[in-house]
């Protein structure tokens, strides 16, 4: 490849409380994540404690939505799909596949680039131990969505 070719970026992702989807091609908002969120101590250990990390390609997700081979798939990829915004969407999902809390990376992205006084709904508060603004509210976005998933799963 000559100096001047850019490396071909895959297609869009979707992810699941996602730590791998933020890959080596992913440029901008992937590097700024694993440059700051992906190597806090914290949100590491919450998430090799409490979530299984995975990413998909949208492109998967539609072959198994048009597969009627099974059914099962295909629900799980309707469930994820419905919940996609491009290019990055980061899903807390419970193993039935029910999105239980999602955010658009860009979106989170905006968010943690302003100043908490900017903010219209203060959905997410900078107020936290972390220096970061993104790490906060990447700690803030998990914590949610365990309190939404946690009950979903009491017997």
């Amino acid at each position: 490849m000559r100096k001047s070719e850019a490396a071909p970026v895959p297609r869009e992702r979707t992810a699941c409380c996602r730590r791998q989807m933020l890959n080596k091609y992913k440029r901008g908002s992937g590097r700024t994540l694993r440059e700051t969120v992906l190597e806090s101590s914290p949100i590491l250990a919450l998430l090799n404690e409490s979530f299984i990390s995975t990413w998909s390609l949208v492109k998967e997700l539609e072959d198994l939505q048009s597969n009627q081979e099974n059914p099962s798939h295909k629900k799980l990829a309707d469930l994820h799909l419905e919940k996609y915004s491009f290019p990055v969407e980061m899903m807390i999902c419970l193993p039935n596949g029910t999105v239980v809390h999602h955010i658009n990376a860009n979106y989170f992205l905006d968010i943690t680039s302003m100043k908490p006084e900017d903010i219209e709904n203060n959905v997410f508060s900078f107020s936290s131990t972390f220096e970061d603004p993104s790490t906060a509210t990447y700690m803030q976005f998990l914590k949610e969505g365990l309190r939404r998933g946690l009950p979903l799963l009491q017997p």
